[in-house]
């Protein structure tokens, strides 16, 4: 115990009256308070107290001394205060970053939300499908669609995702609708085309087995957004995340196509933060709105009906 702290139990016994009552409120032994005292005596070089069997009594340095340990106390509680209401503080910046098209339609309300809710507190959201470094780029937390290979991250997954087949109705008249996966050689295809590659293998299971298929892309984008607009527009079929099309599919400006074709769904969506350790209140906030969020509705299938989570 340092030389505060013995002060403050100092403070404690006279304010108790007795030994006992100071030591049964720190739930320690009596003969620890003695001894803490007497090393507090023996490092002031000074006599606090006057004993007796049935008493203590303030000597003339003790009272001093007494007084300055109270101020001390209560400085000390004003500080505990303070940290407490700092950490109950929803300020600052929190910086997030998110893959594109699951921020615009995912994240961006719950900002919204939050930056109603908590007018100090300041958001940078930045959209955009690379694989940041959130710790060396200083981000608060990362929404990623992939799975986790970072072993100093948390992270916890705020859902499935399942990919669906789609195009408009008005492609689908154009052209036919498909009926079978020879069908499709006669088809025109909108597909994603990333930092990582042209996403023009497309997957799907036979029993136990993987299989693949490839299309002849008519139009690439880099863009979830654009993928899904010429969708909607009749360029093509697309192959696109439920979170993406499920509006769109809710509309009917989107129709599924093979929808019994069991498709391998993409890796799971997660939100990743650096330590579960001293997590700031407003970085904690938002975890638990976005997770909150993403649930409410749950994300669907083509048929809308709630996949599982």
């Amino acid at each position: 115990m340092d030389t505060a702290s013995r002060l403050i139990l100092f403070a404690d016994v006279i304010d108790s009256g007795n030994f006992s009552k100071a030591a049964e409120r720190r739930a320690v032994n009596r003969s620890y308070v003695s001894k803490q005292l007497a090393k507090l005596e023996e490092q002031l070089g000074v006599r606090l107290l006057n004993r007796t069997t049935r008493s203590l009594s303030l000597t003339e340095a003790g009272d001093a001394i007494y007084q300055h340990a109270c101020s001390l106390r209560e400085q000390l509680m004003e500080t505990d205060a303070l940290v407490a209401s700092l950490r109950q503080e929803v300020s600052g910046e929190l910086r997030i970053s998110s893959t594109t098209q699951f921020g615009r339609l995912h994240v961006l309300p719950v900002i919204e939300a939050l930056a109603a809710d908590y007018p100090r507190l300041n958001v940078e959201l930045r959209l955009e499908d690379r694989y940041v470094d959130i710790v060396g780029e200083r981000y608060d937390v990362a929404i990623r669609v992939t799975e986790p290979n970072d072993s100093t991250l948390v992270a916890r997954k705020l859902a499935d995702n399942p990919f669906v087949m789609v195009a408009s109705p008005a492609y689908l008249e154009r052209h036919g609708t498909p009926a079978t996966l020879t069908d499709l050689a006669a088809h025109r295809f909108v597909v994603y085309s990333g930092d990582y590659g042209v996403n023009d293998s497309w997957s799907y299971r036979d029993g136990s087995t993987i299989k693949t298929f490839a299309v002849n892309p008519r139009i690439k984008v880099n863009d979830g957004y654009a993928l899904l607009k010429a969708a909607e527009d009749g360029l093509g079929i697309a192959l696109m995340a439920t979170f993406v099309s499920r509006e769109a599919l809710r509309r009917g400006t989107l129709l599924r196509v093979l929808p019994e074709l069991p498709l391998v769904p993409y890796s799971p969506i997660y939100i990743m933060y650096p330590s579960r350790s001293y997590l700031p209140k407003k970085t904690r906030l938002f975890i638990d709105r976005l997770v909150e969020y993403v649930g409410q509705p749950p994300f669907w299938d083509g048929d809308g009906e709630a996949t599982t989570r």
